[in-house]
């Protein structure tokens, strides 16, 4: 059988726009979701006059922003064609090719 050379995925051969699509998808997904867990959470202790600061809310979104940025870079390490040779031959699973 003859050796063959993988063709650089779209991932690799684009990383800025994943890292981007990867941005826009935490961000649209984890804001709404993790701050309206937040607001339910206020209205499920507001019967035991417990009332948390607004500054709260700050830090959960400079929090969000935080995992943002770390899902960012960790994207943009995945979109490196050394690392996808690196999946490609010991965890094939998590190789930006589907193999099915």
């Amino acid at each position: 059988m003859g050796s063959h050379a993988a063709v650089a995925s779209t991932q690799e051969r684009n990383p800025r726009s994943a890292v981007a699509r990867t941005v826009l998808a935490a961000a649209v997904a984890l804001f709404p979701l993790l701050n309206g867990v937040f607001v339910a959470v206020i209205e499920v202790l507001r019967p035991y006059e417990v009332d948390l600061p607004g500054w709260v809310f700050l830090v959960l979104n400079g929090a969000l922003a935080v995992v943002t940025v770390i899902t960012a870079l960790i994207t943009r390490v995945l979109a490196v064609s050394g690392v996808n040779d690196w999946l490609r031959r010991y965890l094939p699973l998590f190789a930006p090719e589907d193999r099915t």
